[in-house]
């Protein structure tokens, strides 16, 4: 439930520049739809957040209670951390798969959009693919997973980990790829996309708060099987 899927796009409003006189009108008009579809996305997804958490609290629930102490006696290494990456990317899918709606349609609204510069272009079609990936990630069998781990008597990890880590990866926004459209966005923006910054603080507040709700159901659910990361 990171803030920085949200406010990527959104943060568009915190680089506002002058009219870009010298820019080309279809760069300026690239990001002023870019800056609509974000607006449509802060709207829809405000409403969802607490559902989302809700979500979450409920499936971290259900995951404690079907195999308690799955993994009690488990060692603490590289194998752990890799399923430590699964409870995680789990609580992930399910928070994301509750604004799957949204995410679709904003990735629809931005697929066309072209800019003059194709490293901008790439950027956001990139970064709407990923929200796409997490926002329909299938969730794994978390209770399966540990007990094949140790049925094994930890020396190997289930295929099925491996290929949910190894796919969560590909669909996770990296930390630097806000700043990166934000930076190459700038030259384009305009003050008619400020308004959208005072919507994007306040869901950023609601996404602050569920974040840390979210840390201590992981904490829970990590407890309740007896897994160490």
């Amino acid at each position: 439930m990171s803030r920085s899927v949200v406010l990527a796009f959104a943060g568009l409003a915190l680089a506002v520049a002058p009219p870009a006189a010298f820019a080309k009108s279809g760069d300026v008009a690239a990001t002023q739809a870019l800056a609509r579809a974000t607006d449509t996305l802060v709207r829809a997804a405000s409403p969802d957040v607490n559902r989302a958490l809700a979500t979450v609290r409920s499936f971290t629930n259900q995951i404690a209670a079907q195999c308690p102490q799955a993994a009690a006696g488990s060692p603490q290494d590289h194998n752990s951390e890799q399923l430590s990456n699964e409870v995680v990317g789990a609580m992930t899918a399910v928070g994301y798969r509750t604004a799957a709606t949204p995410i679709a349609a904003f990735a629809r609204a931005v697929r066309g959009l072209r800019w003059s510069n194709h490293r901008l272009t790439r950027a956001v079609r990139t970064f709407a693919s990923k929200l796409v990936g997490l926002s329909t990630l299938a969730t794994p069998n978390l209770c399966g997973d540990i007990e094949g781990w140790v049925a094994g008597g930890y020396a190997t990890l289930p295929a099925s980990t491996v290929q949910f880590d190894r796919h969560y990866v590909t669909v996770e926004p990296e930390a630097e790829e806000s700043p990166l459209i934000l930076r190459l966005a700038a030259p384009y923006t305009t003050p008619a996309d400020l308004p959208i910054l005072h919507r994007v603080e306040h869901l950023e507040a609601q996404l602050a708060e569920a974040e840390a709700h979210a840390v201590a159901y992981y904490v829970h659910v990590m407890n309740a099987l007896a897994l160490n990361p």
